[in-house]
């Protein structure tokens, strides 16, 4: 059955997005290819799945066709102070009638990240 394996995000500021990242998802910069381009591979468990391009553009950045990218599922407290220490704007809400409740986090360059979390059930 195919799985996702990652994602690639282009963006011009790489260490500030690993940073975010660092920051936020508790991930890690980590081995890359030697490509023939720019960019950082980000790990997650062990497995490299966020891949930055570095690349030129202005300060003008389209939020594109992927709306925002979601992890979990995170302890809830654990979750809410990472992102709290981290300093980036963030909002609460849930997937009614079910148990995920999810942080909207706004990041650098308009990247939107979710970071799911356990909650009671909700009717």
């Amino acid at each position: 059955m195919p799985r996702l394996d990652h994602i690639n995000i282009d963006v011009v500021d790489g260490p500030r997005m690993v940073a975010f990242l660092e920051a936020v998802l508790a991930a890690e910069d980590g081995a890359r290819p030697p490509f023939a381009f720019p960019g950082h591979w980000v790990y997650l468990d062990g497995a490299p799945c966020i891949h930055l391009n570095i690349v030129r553009r202005g300060e003008d950045y389209p939020r594109g066709m992927v709306n925002h990218v979601a992890f979990g599922v995170y302890d809830f407290a654990t979750a809410k102070a990472r992102i709290e220490a981290a300093g980036y704007p963030y909002r609460i809400t849930g997937i009614p009638g079910s148990e995920i409740g999810q942080f909207f986090v706004e990041g650098p360059e308009g990247l939107l990240v979710e970071v799911q979390f356990r909650r009671a059930p909700q009717s």
